[in-house]
């Protein structure tokens, strides 16, 4: 920033502790701003218009623009028929992060508020609505939302009801529907072993199908009972372990008896001697051999124990894989229940999010179908912001077909003449979505009748649009009056903005708008014209580029002392390749701001519009005049990360 003139009056005292917003003193007299915001509402400027305001974080854009949007709107008011400036100028203030999502709806409710708190606007506000609007489309559309959502509320319920019901089902799943659980694991690698257990038990057919039978069976009495079940139906109930039963059962029997009959043997001898004559001796036989009953007793005990045991052992055999196949089943069982609770409570919040959106949009179907009524009885839309929400527009309105109406609006009767669109917080957006903003803001506004005013840092568009080649690609197809605020780097700069933020009192106040005239209508000299016509195929051999400096060297000429110099500056700031650009660098001796200005020999090109120069004027020009001159070409140049 070079040294102001003058330090403009403070609004009021100053703030104990400063904000880190536009809302701050002045940066002193920036003219630069003046003229923008004269091409801002000029009647002469062609329009579309994009003004891009740039510099580092802190530089002030944001202030800039504040400043450049309230000269553009004193000038707009102040104006009177026959001068330069349009009447009815209106500006829309828009923050970036109000634009995130639907960059058409975020405009359209912008400048629809601003059209609204003007009388003139406001008609044309309503006007842009009815044409953008088919209220009976709107409320066809709005039932069609609605029985849609509604259908795709029963499909979630359904789902949900589907998700319960493979929770209830979850065992007969994971047992005869799915493969890969550890219970079906667990049943081929010990297949064989379960094929012998099924064969002595006397069931036939696949084995990993009969265990899965009997697991399901055991699942089926829940509790510790179920588990004595299953090892009491394997003791007695399969194969032949009934017959095991039996045996023992008898064999204990005779064990008993014949023990019986060993404790009462002298009674029973006793009476076969007393009974029978000849019985002696056979008695005598008995009594002697009577120890054999021990042994008999004790062997069918023993035996009965045997058969027993071998039925414990055999059911044994058979529960426990059951038991192992029921402990991994459930295992497996509540790692998939758990994971299906997650989707079910998931669901449940997709179903009660649809049957809340069904309700909303059956309002907003009942509110559709009541303003098409009350258009149809009032002749026209209501006086209201439609896009209050950005992306929540009702439906059967079309934003972008709201900003074609308005700008087939502009300039009738009684309507407004140029809609001045301040864009300003990019800065607080990650750079990819602040580029993207960008594009889109470019898109929905380049129409005649608008001018886009944006602040913006170069390096975040670089990072968001890949590249500095692209960025700058894209600034000079959408920017066509670009300005680099910069930071305070001259020490009296430096001292006056320090004074107006403690307050200080002015040396100067600003005198009253004067908008009778502007400093871009200073007429264009013949020899100015001349030299121009020489320069414009050293700035560049596109329309684009030669249509770019004569309207930079237009806008920036009030700024310089020396129009021919500033000339010479914007065509080689335009067109110069970077070798020339190297060789003015290492011309202008600041050393010596009075002497010559004198190219190096190699650069044919810039040597020969040094001279071109030189021919328009007196005596040649200094080192410090080219200095001077660059200084201005610079903020007027195609800012770069």
């Amino acid at each position: 920033m070079a040294p102001p003139k003058h330090t403009a009056a403070p609004d009021g005292p100053a703030p104990l502790f400063h904000a880190d917003s536009a809302v701050c003193p002045p940066l002193a007299d920036y003219p630069a701003l003046d003229l923008l915001a004269d091409l801002a509402v000029h009647g002469q400027t062609q329009t579309p218009l994009t003004i891009g305001l740039f510099g580092d974080p802190g530089a002030g854009k944001s202030h800039a623009l504040q400043t450049l949007a309230k000269r553009a709107q004193g000038l707009s008011a102040a104006s009177r028929p026959g001068g330069p400036f349009l009447q009815g100028v209106i500006a829309v203030q828009v923050d970036a992060s109000s634009l995130q999502g639907d960059a058409a709806s975020g405009l359209a409710s912008a400048l629809h508020e601003a059209l609204l708190a003007e009388d003139a606007g406001s008609r044309l506000a309503m006007a842009a609505v009815e044409a953008a609007t088919d209220p009976h489309a709107a409320a066809r559309e709005a039932a069609q939302n609605l029985e849609d959502i509604r259908q795709r509320h029963l499909a979630e319920q359904k789902t949900l009801e589907e998700l319960k019901g493979r929770r209830e089902r979850i065992n007969e799943t994971l047992l005869f529907e799915t493969s890969n659980n550890r219970i079906d694991d667990y049943a081929r690698r010990n297949r064989r072993r379960l094929e012998g257990g099924f064969h002595r038990f006397g069931f036939s057919g696949d084995a990993i199908a009969l265990y899965k039978d009997l697991v399901r069976e055991l699942l089926d009495r829940p509790g510790p009972r179920s588990r004595l079940s299953a090892f009491g139906n394997s003791v007695w109930a399969y194969g032949k372990q009934a017959s095991l039963l039996v045996w023992a059962t008898a064999l204990f029997l005779l064990g008993w008896a014949l023990g019986l009959v060993e404790r009462a043997r002298g009674d029973l001898l006793a009476g076969l001697r007393a009974t029978m004559e000849g019985a002696a001796e056979p008695a005598n036989w008995i009594e002697a051999h009577t120890h054999w009953l021990t042994y008999l007793s004790n062997a069918a005990i023993t035996l009965a124990l045997l058969c027993l045991a071998l039925n414990i052992w055999r059911a044994a055999r058979f529960t426990m894989p059951l038991l192992q196949g029921v402990r991994l089943l459930e295992a497996e069982a509540d790692k998939r229940r758990a994971d299906l609770d997650g989707l079910i409570a998931w669901q449940a919040k997709q179903a009660d999010r649809l049957g809340a959106e069904a309700q909303n949009l059956s309002a907003l179907a009942q509110a559709t179908e009541r303003r098409a009524r009350e258009r149809i009885a009032s002749g026209g839309p209501s006086a209201r912001n439609p896009f209050a929400t950005p992306g929540a527009e009702p439906k059967g309105l079309d934003a972008r077909l709201y900003l074609d109406a308005i700008q087939q609006g502009l300039g009738a009767q009684g309507a407004p003449k140029r809609v001045l669109v301040l864009l300003d917080g990019l800065a607080a957006l990650p750079a990819p979505q602040a580029a993207a903003l960008v594009d889109a803001a470019h898109h929905c506004l380049n129409r005649p009748g608008f001018v886009l005013a944006m602040a913006a840092q170069a390096a975040q568009l670089t990072a968001g649009w890949g590249g500095a080649a692209e960025a700058a690609r894209r600034i000079e197809r959408y920017v066509q009056a670009p300005f680099t605020v910069r930071m305070i780097r001259d020490e009296q700069a430096s001292i006056a903005y320090a004074h107006q933020l403690l307050g200080a009192a002015p040396e100067w106040e600003a005198s009253p708008l004067d908008a009778s005239s502007s400093a871009l209508d200073r007429p264009i000299k013949p020899v100015e014209t001349h030299l121009l016509g020489k320069l414009a195929g050293f700035a560049g051999e596109t329309p684009r580029a030669m249509k770019r400096y004569l309207n930079l060297w237009r806008l920036a000429r009030p700024l310089a002392e020396d129009s021919r110099a500033l000339a010479l500056m914007l065509a080689l700031d335009n067109g110069a390749s970077a070798g020339e650009l190297a060789a003015m660098g290492a011309a202008m001796d600041l050393e010596e701001p009075d002497a010559p200005l004198a190219i190096h020999p190699g650069e044919p090109r810039l040597a020969a519009a040094l001279d071109a120069v030189n021919a328009m004027r007196l005596s040649p020009l200094t080192n410090g005049e080219a200095h001077e001159a660059w200084m201005i070409a610079r903020d007027f140049s195609i800012p770069s990360a």
